[in-house]
C-alpha cells in the first residue's frame, strides 16, 4: 500500500464558481492524462466528461458522489497550478490509526497547526463549500490562508530534531531501527516538499489558469492512493 498526494495552488473562491458555471466538459478535460481517462473509464464504465457534464450543469447526482470526488485532481490539474507529488511510502506505514498516517508524528514533533488539518475533509468540492465531503477518498483538504500562516511559522522551527529524538517505534512497527531511519527520511524529504508548496502558495501569482488568484490563494491537497 502506498499513498500519493498532490499539491495544487487554487483560489478556492473561483473553483466553487465552476459548479454551475456552464463550461464545456470535454474542452475542460481535453488535455488530461490518457491514463487517468483510461482508469477513470474502466471504473466508471463512462468518460470523465460524462460526470464533469454535472458538476459545470449544476445539476450534483448524490448517486455520483464518488466519480465527481474522483474529478477533483484532473479538475484541478486544468484550473489550478499544480506543484507536483509526496510519495507516501515508508511513512504510509505509520503505526498509528489516524487517518492521514502522519498526524500523531506531526503533533509530536511540534506541528500541530499542520497535524490539525492535514488530511482533514474540509473541501468538499464540488458539493457547497461549509458541507461534509459525501465521499472521503480520495481526500481532499484545504489549507486555507490563515493555515499556511501558521503552518509556515511551525515548519519554520525546529523538527528536524525532535523527529530525529522519537523513539523508534513511534516510527516503525516492531521499532525496526532501518525502518525507522528510513521513515524518518522519508518524512524528512516530504516536509521539505511541503514547505516548498506553502511557500509557493503564500507567494503572489501571474497565473493564467482560472482558477489561481494574484494573491490569497490556498494550497489543496489531494491525497489517493491505498486506504
Amino acid at each position: 500500500m502506498e499513498r500519493f498526494v498532490y499539491g495544487f495552488v487554487v483560489a478556492t473562491d473561483a473553483l466553487w464558481t465552476l459548479v454551475g458555471s456552464g463550461l464545456d466538459a470535454q474542452d475542460l478535460l481535453r488535455d488530461v492524462d490518457n491514463e487517468f481517462i483510461d482508469m477513470f473509464d474502466d471504473e466508471f464504465d463512462s468518460a470523465p466528461g460524462h460526470y464533469a457534464a454535472d458538476i459545470f450543469a449544476g445539476r450534483l447526482d448524490p448517486q455520483r458522489a464518488y466519480p465527481y470526488t474522483r474529478l477533483v485532481e484532473p479538475i484541478l490539474t486544468m484550473v489550478a497550478e499544480p506543484l507536483g507529488m509526496i510519495h507516501m511510502a515508508n511513512t504510509c506505514y505509520l503505526p498509528n490509526d489516524s487517518f492521514g498516517r502522519w498526524n500523531p508524528v506531526l503533533a509530536a514533533i511540534g506541528l500541530p497547526r499542520l497535524a490539525a488539518v492535514w488530511a482533514s475533509l474540509n473541501c468538499p468540492f464540488p458539493w457547497p463549500r461549509g458541507t461534509t465531503p459525501r465521499r472521503d477518498w480520495p481526500c481532499v483538504t484545504e489549507l486555507a490562508p490563515d493555515d499556511l500562516t501558521a503552518v509556515t511559522i511551525e515548519l519554520e522551527a525546529g523538527w528536524r530534531g525532535a523527529l530525529a529524538a522519537l523513539p523508534d517505534a513511534t516510527v516503525a512497527d516492531g521499532a525496526d531501527p532501518e525502518l525507522a531511519a528510513a521513515t524518518r527520511a522519508e518524512l524528512t524529504d516530504d516536509l521539505d516538499e511541503l514547505t516548498s508548496w506553502v511557500d509557493q502558495a503564500r507567494a503572489p501569482w501571474s497565473s493564467r489558469r482560472r482558477c489561481v488568484a494574484a494573491d490569497g490563494n490556498s494550497l489543496i491537497l489531494v491525497m489517493d492512493g491505498g486506504q
